[in-house]
């Protein structure tokens, strides 16, 4: 280990175990964020070993095998069972200690035999079990081509510039076979592994499971990503971008909540008829709750999820790592279903013993109107004469009349208390409703057919049950006036400068790259095919990428290709020593070139020849040569070269 101070240098030649261990530390460092403690620390001391450079005895071998034994024992302590070793990341992550144990047994030793030299490539292999992200994909390149460096370093025995050279070189001329390659055998994927640097601890939040009306109401205005949307075609009008999360039908006071023991079951809800299918794919970051968030309304549950009655589409665990599903949603539909017994009951529920200005302005309307739609028109317009204000900065409730409260006297709040109070009112006045959660986007965070959706886009939205059919009211509309603070409006404002816009989009690349490159499998291979047969301008933008790859392979090839100049006069002057080799004139070992072009001369009297001597030989030793004298020489050259042999 000692080399690693001066192992940069053009002129250093090291040996086989010094490429050895720049392999290993190059392999071994993105693996030092999975494995755990103790293996780490029996690595730091193999590297203490190794800097002393001390030849072992065999009693310190024994001493590091048991050591290393034991640190795996610690390792997979309380994991390491009939059940754990059957999950592929367990089993890899045990095989990966074993190769660590077995790599530093045989480095210590300083005897490189076959298993040594192909551990590198093993642990590069094993890594990729561990790791599912573009920063990973770019540090595999650069793995391949320092390991390929390596390789030539060792067989040619030269200075690194050049060894470099000749590196880049096969790397470009592969580059066009990979691609083709991946395109036509795509790589296996490994359904069940558990992938990415480490399990995501930061939560995503949003309107699931409960809303509450006190201080602990949700407001999270942040700009972390919670969900990033592939669609198949265009992007929805931004009034059907409503991603459902959870149905809230009772009121505790301080907060809403769902029916209990809802019945869920995998599959397809029923639809009566259906005018618009929209699929799509989404990346769904850790929320800690089971929901997966579907556009409204959700045709079919995603593989391994299941959908409720109220198309609540949930897993049996908590998100708490990134989750990718392919979802159908139905935009444009009509379902007529008649109420259970429950489920009219819940959705007609409100404390009678509260809220009672609101009650008599509802009985009011009950009085007035006798259909259910008549009275909802009512109850809007109830909304509107009160002359609402949306805002993030809403007063204090009192949650023994929260209704009232937000009516009458705050007026004031934002999409959880306009839902909470149109929800309860529509109640009162003999309309079931019932409350969903979820995202809701303006379509503005959006590339071509990518839509990110943020912590800020949480939402709350009504939805009332008319003509044996629930309908969906944006109670938030119904405000009369936007109370937007400095803050938000400063959010508002950075959310459409250059560099947000230019962070969308790298979003976007990013997205695209993950959708086409790692997640890469037989059906998307299928996937393309039926585009390129299908889609004239894909095929012919297929084709234009593809040509670009290959041209900027050869152009990068023949650039690397080209040999540096040392001696300017000599590279000026190589095309005439390859015109006259042609001619059956070459140079001699031991020969000038002053003997050199006189030795042609007795033979093969030239002017120009002559000239372009004389001229060499006075830039060569003159003390001040101009640059008249330059653009002379290279004149002469190109009229020899001209003329015919």
């Amino acid at each position: 280990m000692r080399f690693l101070p001066n192992w940069l240098s053009t002129d250093f030649k090291p040996s086989s175990l010094q490429l050895l261990d720049i392999a290993y530390i190059v392999v071994i460092l993105p693996l030092l964020v999975v494995i755990k403690v103790p293996m780490l620390l029996f690595l730091l001391l193999v590297l203490v070993l190794l800097i002393k450079d001390k030849k072992p005895t065999v009693l310190t071998l024994i001493s590091v095998g048991l050591l290393g034994a034991f640190a795996l024992f610690l390792s997979l302590y309380g994991s390491f069972n009939f059940a754990g070793i059957s999950r592929l990341k367990l089993f890899i992550e045990l095989l990966t200690y074993l190769l660590f144990i077995a790599v530093a047994l045989q480095r210590l030793t300083g005897v490189i035999n076959i298993y040594l030299k192909i551990s590198p490539l093993l642990l590069l292999a094993l890594s990729l079990f561990f790791f599912h992200s573009i920063p990973m994909l770019f540090y595999i390149m650069v793995e391949i081509f320092i390991l390929i460096l390596l390789i030539l370093w060792q067989i040619m025995q030269s200075d690194l510039r050049r060894v470099f050279r000749v590196t880049s070189l096969l790397f470009l001329s592969a580059l066009p076979w990979v691609i083709l390659l991946f395109i036509f055998f795509p790589r296996i994927s490994f359904e069940h592994a558990t992938y990415g640097f480490k399990g995501e601890s930061i939560k995503r939040m949003g309107h699931d499971g409960t809303m509450h009306l006190d201080n602990t109401a949700l407001l999270v205005p942040s700009e972390r990503i919670v969900m990033e949307v592939g669609f198949n075609g265009d992007i929805p009008s931004s009034d059907r971008l409503y991603f459902r999360g959870s149905v809230l039908y009772e009121d505790k006071k301080n907060q809403w909540e769902p029916i209990t023991q809802r019945m869920d079951y995998a599959g397809r809800p029923a639809f009566d008829t259906i005018q618009q299918l929209t699929q799509y794919k989404v990346t769904l970051y850790p929320t800690h709750k089971r929901w997966l968030y579907l556009l409204d309304m959700p045709f079919e549950a995603p593989k391994g999820a299941t959908i409720n009655a109220d198309l609540e589409t949930k897993l049996q665990k908590n998100i708490t790592e990134v989750q990718r599903y392919v979802a159908t949603s139905v935009l444009s539909h009509q379902t007529k279903k008649v109420l259970d017994t429950r489920t009219g009951k819940a959705a007609l529920s409100y404390d009678k013993n509260a809220n009672l200005r609101s009650q008599s302005r509802a009985d009011d309307i009950r009085k007035e109107f006798s259909t259910p739609l008549e009275r909802l028109i009512a109850v809007q317009s109830h909304f509107k004469k009160q002359e609402l204000t949306y805002t993030l900065r809403p007063k204090p409730l009192d949650l023994n009349n929260s209704t009232d409260s937000f009516l009458f006297d705050t007026k004031r709040g934002y999409c959880v208390h306009f839902a909470a109070a149109f929800t309860t009112m529509t109640r009162m006045c003999e309309i079931p409703s019932r409350i969903a959660t979820g995202y809701k986007s303006d379509g503005k965070n959006s590339v071509e057919n990518y839509l990110v959706i943020k912590e800020k886009d949480a939402h709350v939205w009504v939805e009332v049950y008319l003509d044996s059919q629930w309908k969906r009211i944006e109670s938030t509309a119904l405000a009369a006036h936007i109370d937007i603070g400095e803050d938000e409006q400063r959010q508002m404002d950075s959310s459409a400068t250059t560099l947000a816009k230019l962070n969308l989009n790298l979003l976007y690349l990013k997205y695209q790259i993950e959708t086409w490159i790692l997640e890469y499998s037989y059906l998307r291979q299928m996937k393309l095919f039926e585009y390129l047969r299908s889609d004239i301008l894909f095929l012919i933008k297929f084709i234009l990428v593809l040509l670009f790859f290959i041209i900027a392979t050869v152009l990068g090839w023949k650039l690397l290709r080209r040999q540096s100049c040392e001696d300017e006069l000599l590279c000026l002057l190589s095309p005439v020593l390859k015109k006259l080799g042609k001619m059956g004139y070459y140079r001699k070992v031991d020969e000038s070139l002053q003997q050199f072009f006189t030795r042609i001369q007795l033979d093969h009297e030239s002017d120009k020849l002559k000239r372009i001597n004389q001229q060499y030989h006075q830039l060569r030793y003159a003390p001040d040569p101009t640059f008249q004298m330059h653009k002379e020489f290279k004149q002469l050259i190109k009229e020899f070269l001209q003329t015919s042999p």
